[in-house]
Protein backbone atom coordinates (compact mmCIF):
# COMPACT_ATOMS: atom_id res chain seq x y z
CA UNK A 1 0.00 0.00 0.00
CA UNK A 2 1.31 3.45 -0.42
CA UNK A 3 1.93 5.63 2.22
CA UNK A 4 -0.87 7.97 2.15
CA UNK A 5 -2.91 4.67 2.41
CA UNK A 6 -1.71 3.42 4.96
CA UNK A 7 -1.79 6.43 6.98
CA UNK A 8 -5.39 6.39 6.04
CA UNK A 9 -6.23 2.95 7.34
CA UNK A 10 -4.01 3.77 11.10
CA UNK A 11 -5.89 6.51 11.98
CA UNK A 12 -9.30 4.48 10.82
CA UNK A 13 -8.27 1.58 13.05
CA UNK A 14 -7.25 4.05 16.05
CA UNK A 15 -10.73 5.29 15.33
CA UNK A 16 -12.27 2.26 15.27
CA UNK A 17 -10.91 0.81 18.26
CA UNK A 18 -10.81 3.87 20.93
CA UNK A 19 -14.70 4.35 20.46
CA UNK A 20 -17.55 4.07 22.35
CA UNK A 21 -18.81 1.04 20.65
CA UNK A 22 -15.12 -1.07 20.03
CA UNK A 23 -15.45 -4.30 21.18
CA UNK A 24 -11.83 -3.48 23.31
CA UNK A 25 -13.20 -2.26 26.19
CA UNK A 26 -9.49 -1.34 27.63
CA UNK A 27 -9.26 0.83 24.55
CA UNK A 28 -12.29 3.18 25.03
CA UNK A 29 -11.50 7.00 25.37
CA UNK A 30 -13.18 10.23 25.66
CA UNK A 31 -13.35 11.79 22.44
CA UNK A 32 -10.48 14.45 22.42
CA UNK A 33 -7.95 11.36 23.04
CA UNK A 34 -9.74 9.22 20.26
CA UNK A 35 -9.41 12.79 18.14
CA UNK A 36 -5.28 13.05 18.93
CA UNK A 37 -4.70 9.42 18.70
CA UNK A 38 -5.94 9.27 15.22
CA UNK A 39 -3.26 11.68 14.05
CA UNK A 40 -0.32 9.43 15.93
CA UNK A 41 -1.20 6.27 14.83
CA UNK A 42 -1.50 7.94 11.39
CA UNK A 43 1.83 8.85 11.64
CA UNK A 44 2.52 5.43 13.58
CA UNK A 45 1.15 3.39 10.63
CA UNK A 46 4.37 4.59 8.40
CA UNK A 47 6.69 3.34 10.65
CA UNK A 48 6.89 -0.05 9.09
CA UNK A 49 8.52 1.62 6.43
CA UNK A 50 11.32 3.07 8.26
CA UNK A 51 13.30 0.65 5.72
CA UNK A 52 13.01 2.60 2.89
CA UNK A 53 14.97 5.27 1.45
CA UNK A 54 12.66 7.28 -0.06
CA UNK A 55 10.39 7.06 2.57
CA UNK A 56 8.09 9.50 4.25
CA UNK A 57 9.18 8.60 7.61
CA UNK A 58 12.98 8.45 6.89
CA UNK A 59 13.27 12.37 6.47
CA UNK A 60 11.31 13.87 8.63
CA UNK A 61 14.27 14.91 10.70
CA UNK A 62 16.98 14.69 8.73
CA UNK A 63 19.41 13.36 9.31
CA UNK A 64 18.77 11.78 12.48
CA UNK A 65 15.45 9.92 10.74
CA UNK A 66 17.93 8.87 7.54
CA UNK A 67 20.78 6.97 9.90
CA UNK A 68 17.65 5.37 11.57
CA UNK A 69 16.38 4.16 8.59
CA UNK A 70 19.81 2.81 7.43
CA UNK A 71 20.13 0.73 10.74
CA UNK A 72 17.04 -0.42 10.27
CA UNK A 73 17.46 -1.61 6.96
CA UNK A 74 20.64 -3.39 7.95
CA UNK A 75 19.10 -5.10 10.69
CA UNK A 76 16.01 -6.04 9.24
CA UNK A 77 17.30 -7.27 6.11
CA UNK A 78 15.88 -4.59 3.00
CA UNK A 79 12.36 -3.43 2.36
CA UNK A 80 9.03 -5.11 3.38
CA UNK A 81 11.14 -8.04 5.51
CA UNK A 82 11.71 -7.74 9.55
CA UNK A 83 9.51 -4.67 9.59
CA UNK A 84 6.81 -6.38 8.47
CA UNK A 85 6.11 -8.81 10.97
CA UNK A 86 5.53 -10.05 14.50
CA UNK A 87 8.85 -9.89 15.46
CA UNK A 88 8.81 -6.09 13.65
CA UNK A 89 4.89 -5.41 15.47
CA UNK A 90 6.98 -6.26 19.19
CA UNK A 91 10.09 -4.22 18.62
CA UNK A 92 8.42 -1.41 17.64
CA UNK A 93 6.05 -1.49 19.95
CA UNK A 94 9.04 -1.92 22.78
CA UNK A 95 10.84 0.26 21.59
CA UNK A 96 7.88 3.11 22.05
CA UNK A 97 7.04 1.80 25.87
CA UNK A 98 10.44 2.34 26.51
CA UNK A 99 10.59 5.87 25.24
CA UNK A 100 7.20 6.64 27.20
CA UNK A 101 8.55 5.67 30.29
CA UNK A 102 11.39 7.37 30.08
CA UNK A 103 12.06 9.90 32.98
CA UNK A 104 14.01 13.03 33.50
CA UNK A 105 14.23 14.50 37.09
CA UNK A 106 13.97 18.37 36.91
CA UNK A 107 14.31 21.05 39.34
CA UNK A 108 12.70 18.04 41.82
CA UNK A 109 9.50 17.00 39.55
CA UNK A 110 9.80 14.14 36.89
CA UNK A 111 9.14 14.57 33.51
CA UNK A 112 8.82 12.11 30.74
CA UNK A 113 9.70 13.97 28.37
CA UNK A 114 9.97 10.32 25.43
CA UNK A 115 6.07 10.61 25.16
CA UNK A 116 5.46 14.29 23.86
CA UNK A 117 8.69 13.80 21.41
CA UNK A 118 7.14 10.32 19.70
CA UNK A 119 3.47 11.86 19.91
CA UNK A 120 4.87 15.48 18.04
CA UNK A 121 7.33 12.98 15.40
CA UNK A 122 4.38 10.91 14.51
CA UNK A 123 1.73 13.75 14.01
CA UNK A 124 4.83 15.76 12.06
CA UNK A 125 4.62 12.61 9.63
CA UNK A 126 1.48 11.83 9.40
CA UNK A 127 0.81 15.17 8.11
CA UNK A 128 3.27 15.29 5.66
CA UNK A 129 2.34 12.02 3.93
CA UNK A 130 -1.61 13.35 4.10
CA UNK A 131 -0.84 16.81 3.37
CA UNK A 132 -2.36 18.19 6.14
CA UNK A 133 -0.59 21.06 5.95
CA UNK A 134 0.84 23.62 2.86
CA UNK A 135 4.69 23.67 1.97
CA UNK A 136 7.17 20.55 1.63
CA UNK A 137 8.78 20.82 4.42
CA UNK A 138 8.39 19.61 8.21
CA UNK A 139 8.65 22.53 10.19
CA UNK A 140 4.51 22.85 10.28
CA UNK A 141 3.95 19.11 10.58
CA UNK A 142 6.49 20.06 13.52
CA UNK A 143 4.66 22.53 15.13
CA UNK A 144 1.10 20.58 14.98
CA UNK A 145 2.56 18.09 16.64
CA UNK A 146 3.76 19.91 19.33
CA UNK A 147 0.62 21.32 19.81
CA UNK A 148 -1.24 17.66 19.53
CA UNK A 149 1.66 16.67 22.49
CA UNK A 150 0.57 19.39 24.45
CA UNK A 151 -2.83 18.67 24.32
CA UNK A 152 -2.90 15.03 24.76
CA UNK A 153 -0.94 16.06 27.90
CA UNK A 154 -3.13 18.70 29.25
CA UNK A 155 -6.24 17.14 28.48
CA UNK A 156 -5.39 13.15 28.74
CA UNK A 157 -2.99 13.23 32.37
CA UNK A 158 -0.29 12.47 29.70
CA UNK A 159 0.54 10.57 27.16
CA UNK A 160 0.63 7.27 28.27
CA UNK A 161 -1.81 5.73 25.32
CA UNK A 162 1.53 6.55 22.60
CA UNK A 163 2.54 3.00 23.13
CA UNK A 164 -0.83 1.79 22.06
CA UNK A 165 -0.74 4.44 19.16
CA UNK A 166 2.40 2.95 17.77
CA UNK A 167 1.13 -0.69 18.58
CA UNK A 168 -2.01 -0.25 16.14
CA UNK A 169 -0.43 1.86 13.70
CA UNK A 170 2.26 -0.79 12.46
CA UNK A 171 -0.21 -4.18 12.81
CA UNK A 172 -2.39 -1.94 10.37
CA UNK A 173 0.81 -1.17 8.51
CA UNK A 174 0.91 -4.89 7.99
CA UNK A 175 -2.35 -6.20 7.54
CA UNK A 176 -2.57 -3.67 4.68
CA UNK A 177 0.23 -5.16 2.76
CA UNK A 178 -0.91 -8.35 3.69
CA UNK A 179 -3.80 -7.27 1.49
CA UNK A 180 -1.16 -6.44 -1.49
CA UNK A 181 -0.06 -9.42 -4.01
CA UNK A 182 3.57 -9.35 -2.21
CA UNK A 183 2.32 -10.45 0.58
CA UNK A 184 4.48 -9.92 3.93
CA UNK A 185 7.01 -11.91 6.03
CA UNK A 186 4.98 -12.34 9.10
CA UNK A 187 6.62 -14.89 10.80
CA UNK A 188 10.60 -13.71 9.85
CA UNK A 189 13.17 -14.04 10.58
CA UNK A 190 11.88 -17.58 9.74
CA UNK A 191 10.49 -18.40 6.45
CA UNK A 192 8.38 -21.26 6.95
CA UNK A 193 6.49 -23.19 4.01
CA UNK A 194 3.52 -23.70 3.99
CA UNK A 195 3.01 -28.09 4.19
CA UNK A 196 -0.55 -27.75 2.21
CA UNK A 197 -0.37 -25.93 -0.65
CA UNK A 198 -2.51 -22.46 0.66
CA UNK A 199 -3.71 -19.72 -1.14
CA UNK A 200 -2.47 -17.19 1.30
CA UNK A 201 0.59 -18.57 2.40
CA UNK A 202 3.49 -18.65 -0.39
CA UNK A 203 6.53 -20.93 -1.11
CA UNK A 204 9.07 -17.99 0.41
CA UNK A 205 7.14 -18.08 3.59
CA UNK A 206 5.24 -14.65 3.02
CA UNK A 207 1.06 -14.74 4.24
CA UNK A 208 -1.18 -12.65 1.28
CA UNK A 209 -4.66 -12.00 0.63
CA UNK A 210 -4.39 -10.46 -2.76
CA UNK A 211 -7.48 -8.35 -2.05
CA UNK A 212 -6.10 -4.93 -2.92
CA UNK A 213 -3.93 -6.31 -6.44
CA UNK A 214 -0.88 -4.28 -6.42
CA UNK A 215 0.19 -1.49 -4.74
CA UNK A 216 -1.35 1.78 -5.77
CA UNK A 217 -4.15 -0.31 -7.58
CA UNK A 218 -7.78 1.18 -8.51
CA UNK A 219 -8.67 -1.32 -5.66
CA UNK A 220 -6.82 -0.04 -2.98
CA UNK A 221 -7.82 3.25 -4.54
CA UNK A 222 -11.51 2.11 -3.99
CA UNK A 223 -10.64 0.87 -0.13
CA UNK A 224 -8.97 3.78 1.08
CA UNK A 225 -11.70 6.51 -0.35
CA UNK A 226 -14.17 4.28 1.70
CA UNK A 227 -11.81 4.35 5.07
CA UNK A 228 -10.66 8.01 4.01
CA UNK A 229 -14.81 9.09 4.57
CA UNK A 230 -15.40 6.88 7.56
CA UNK A 231 -12.18 8.54 9.41
CA UNK A 232 -13.16 11.77 8.61
CA UNK A 233 -16.85 11.37 9.64
CA UNK A 234 -15.62 10.07 12.64
CA UNK A 235 -13.26 12.83 13.16
CA UNK A 236 -15.81 15.59 12.34
CA UNK A 237 -18.08 14.29 15.23
CA UNK A 238 -15.29 14.09 17.89
CA UNK A 239 -14.42 17.85 17.31
CA UNK A 240 -17.52 19.59 19.73
CA UNK A 241 -16.61 17.58 22.75
CA UNK A 242 -12.87 18.07 22.17
CA UNK A 243 -13.73 21.69 21.36
CA UNK A 244 -15.45 21.33 25.07
CA UNK A 245 -12.80 19.94 26.68
CA UNK A 246 -10.18 21.99 25.55
CA UNK A 247 -12.09 25.18 26.83
CA UNK A 248 -13.07 23.33 29.86
CA UNK A 249 -8.97 22.50 30.77
CA UNK A 250 -8.35 26.18 29.80
CA UNK A 251 -11.31 27.56 31.70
Amino acid sequence: MMGPSHAATGAAAWLALTGPISPVAALHMPPELQLLGALTTAGAALISDWDHPRATIAHALPPVTEWISRGIRAVAGGHRQGTHSLLGIAAFTAVAVAAANLQVPIGGRVYAPGQGIIAAFLVAVAAKALRLLPGRGFVAGWLLGAAVAVLGTVLGGGLWWIPASVAIGVTVHILGDALTCVGVPLLWPARPRSPLPLPFWTSTGRFRLSLLGTTGSWREWAFVSIVTAYTIVRAVSLVPATGRAIAAAVG
